[in-house]
């Protein structure tokens, strides 16, 4: 099923179609080879319009920092090597998408991203290995790719414990990639259309922190899209917009509905959050944030 309108907004409660637990592993992409060498996104270059400088040891230190923080609240971080042509690679959320298919007894799939960007599509193959090795059943989007786009966990995010699955498409993501995998996988997924340039995937402007909560920028949703996300979810965190493009508040990440792991300064975010008994992580990813990308960019959640 697919859901564009706040009418056909599920009740969602512990009896609904479950999806299973919150992965418990962390894929990460080393950061050796990330660098900003293309502009596809308006966070990539300066005022002068020039190509963001990377300090590759900064970034090291910061991607370090960032796996030592699932670890300690709990997480198997499992890390993929980079390629030296494939400078955007690190950003691991893009991808794929994985998630255990109901149809066939909760067994481990991931669907592989078509991406719409020529620089970022020979990333995909070497996750479709990385994938087979863990034991995935490994799929590919059916319909034309000059037809479909995909980005993976950029812009579909589940809802757990639901069978719930947020879409966003505009920019990056085409919405017929949706009704393919609800028909194929049996997912109930809600759309988002995206309107707002500065906010290209659904994890630059929608994070999940629980089953009751969202942290959101509102400029980046149609109308529907709004009523859509305060039907289904009881708090709505509204990011503020300054703050948000600055630290990238919406691309926060809750691995556990707990902590929220979040770039350091976004101080109306942190209050907001905490109110509502949140442990928030403040780190700085700053030389990310040079690419367009930040924590939830960072990762993938896998089982």
């Amino acid at each position: 099923m697919v859901i564009t309108r706040a009418e056909e907004a599920p009740k969602l409660d512990l009896k609904t179609k479950q999806v299973g637990p919150r992965p418990q592993k962390v894929i990460m992409v080393d950061p050796e080879h990330f660098r900003v060498e293309y502009a596809i996104n308006p966070y990539m270059t300066n005022e002068a319009g020039e190509l963001n400088r990377v300090d590759v040891a900064l970034a090291r230190e910061q991607w370090l920092k960032l796996k030592s923080t699932y670890e300690k609240i709990g997480f198997e971080v499992l890390v993929v090597k980079g390629d030296h042509s494939l400078p955007d690679m690190v950003f691991a959320a893009n991808q794929s998408f994985p998630f255990l298919n109901g149809r066939k007894q909760n067994s481990k799939t991931v669907v592989l991203s078509r991406m719409r960007s020529e620089f970022r599509r020979p990333e995909v193959p070497y996750f479709k290995t990385f994938y087979t090795n863990l034991g995935y059943q490994v799929e590919e989007l059916q319909a034309p790719s000059k037809e479909i786009f995909f980005e993976g966990n950029g812009d579909a995010l589940p809802h757990y414990p639901f069978n719930l699955v947020w879409g966003g498409y505009g920019e990056r993501t085409s919405p017929d990639v949706y009704h393919e995998l609800s028909e194929r996988f049996g997912l109930q997924i809600a759309m988002l259309k995206l309107v707002n340039k500065n906010f290209y995937h659904l994890d630059t402007c929608f994070s999940i922190l629980d089953e009751q909560t969202v942290v959101i920028q509102p400029e980046a949703f149609e109308a529907e899209g709004l009523k859509l996300i305060k039907a289904i979810f009881k708090n709505v965190i509204e990011s503020d917009l300054d703050e948000n493009l600055k630290f990238f508040v919406c691309n926060c990440h809750s691995p556990d509905g707990r902590h929220v792991i979040v770039n350091k300064g976004a101080k109306k975010f942190v209050a907001d959050a905490r109110r509502l008994n949140f442990e928030v992580i403040e780190l700085d990813t700053s030389e990310f944030l040079k690419s367009g990308g930040s924590v939830f960019c960072m990762k993938m959640m896998v089982y």
